[in-house]
């Protein structure tokens, strides 16, 4: 994703960064230091707990008691079938992973599919992007396109009302059906921003029951990600900055289309591997796929090897070549890991807005270290008047307005 330095077995500082910001987004819990960070350590402490085994401190000391033979010999066997277990239990997981991995990537060879049915990207919704976003439509005709795309329509509906929304606005709220009436209200300047974020939001289904907290964090790095490029663009003067939640969704296609083919996947290959063990009459086989949940380590493996964004390159092209073509060669030059000299004015941008992204999301999180700050920002090629502008505006949250 990012170029390589010549002869150095050393990581770079963007190299470093890219894998802890990997490792973090489908971590479980929120971790504040790199080295604690250990997918699997509270489960299995959980598990001794549970079995009733003592721990190492509590063997010894004032109030350590002696085992009966009998007891001791209890004791070994629950050790010993708890090992068989979670051998047994491991290699299915393996086996599980391996088989879900498989059939998500040969999904994913598709990009056909993937628009339609993990991006939901039909032509009307890109002909309501492509009209909101590259020209002057009227409101009539955004109207029928918004009819067309009943759930962004609805949530516009709801935002109108919203007391907090249309007050960040200086606006009153009301209640209204009509979608031309709700536009009129929110006005096209808004809605440019607005549409391509509430769009992409449910595009990455941060409902879903399955690793809901990857989700909540994927979504607030594409909108940091699209509102640093907004700001960006408004520092050069750069004539439609309202592209930047666009791009942000460009770069992330590869992570939501990945995670939405994995979610439908899962429940496929979850399926089949029941109807195995149903026919083999292997009850424990049985019962551990039907207990399965989605796990990060499977989805963090899925992820890495769409990490050079290759794919979302190629779905970026198919969809938006014709009317975004500057924006789609941005991107180009992030996947190829072009020079940043050699970088257009577009490609700049995405670059500096990336590394911010990734910093802020890690800075929240108290996973990116200060005496990193220094070189990391050196090497994202960000000023540091830049940098305090852009962590000053709190780019996680929506902006309805940019001065």
């Amino acid at each position: 994703m990012t170029s390589k330095t010549i002869a150095s077995s050393e990581p770079s500082i963007i190299e470093s960064i890219d894998q802890l910001f990997l490792r973090f987004i489908v971590g479980k819990n929120k971790i504040y230091k790199e080295e604690e960070y250990n997918d699997g350590l509270s489960e299995a402490e959980q598990d001794d707990k549970e079995l009733g085994l003592p721990a190492a401190e509590e063997k010894s000391g004032w109030n350590q008691r002696i085992l009966l033979e009998v007891e001791k010999d209890r004791v070994k066997r629950v050790e010993a079938d708890k090992r068989l277990k979670d051998k047994r239990n491991a290699l299915l997981m393996r086996y599980f992973q391996q088989s879900l991995l498989k059939v998500v990537n040969d999904k994913l060879e598709n990009s056909e599919s993937v628009i339609s049915d993990q991006l939901q990207l039909r032509e009307n919704t890109v002909e309501l992007l492509k009209k909101l976003l590259a020209g002057e439509p009227r409101y009539s005709v955004l109207a029928s396109l918004l009819e067309l795309n009943p759930g962004t329509r609805n949530r516009l509906l709801s935002l109108v009302s919203s007391e907090d929304f249309m007050k960040a606005l200086g606006r009153d709220p009301r209640n209204v059906r009509d979608i031309q009436t709700a536009i009129g209200m929110i006005g096209t300047d808004v809605l440019r921003f607005l549409v391509p974020a509430i769009l992409f939001k449910y595009r990455i289904n941060a409902y879903s029951h399955h690793n809901t907290l990857f989700a909540k964090k994927l979504w607030r790095y594409e909108m940091t990600l699209g509102q640093t490029c907004t700001a960006l663009m408004h520092d050069i003067n750069y004539r439609r900055p309202y592209e930047g939640m666009l791009l942000s969704a460009m770069v992330n296609f590869a992570y939501v289309a990945s995670y939405q083919q994995y979610l439908s996947s899962f429940e496929v290959v979850r399926t089949a591997c029941l109807d195995q063990a149903r026919e083999k009459g292997e009850k424990n086989r049985h019962d551990f796929f039907y207990d399965i949940k989605t796990d990060s380590a499977s989805l963090q493996a899925l992820l890495v090897s769409q990490a050079d964004l290759k794919l979302s390159l190629a779905l970026s092209e198919k969809l938006f070549q014709k009317s975004f073509p500057h924006l789609v060669n941005a991107l180009k030059e992030e996947v190829e890991g072009l020079a940043y000299e050699e970088r257009t004015t577009v490609g700049k941008i995405l670059f500096k807005a990336v590394r911010f992204a990734k910093y802020d999301q890690l800075r929240s999180s108290r996973l990116f270290k200060p005496e990193w700050q220094d070189d990391y920002l050196a090497d994202s090629y960000i000023e540091q008047d830049v940098f305090k502008n852009l962590l000053r505006q709190e780019l996680f949250r929506f902006k309805p307005t940019w001065s």
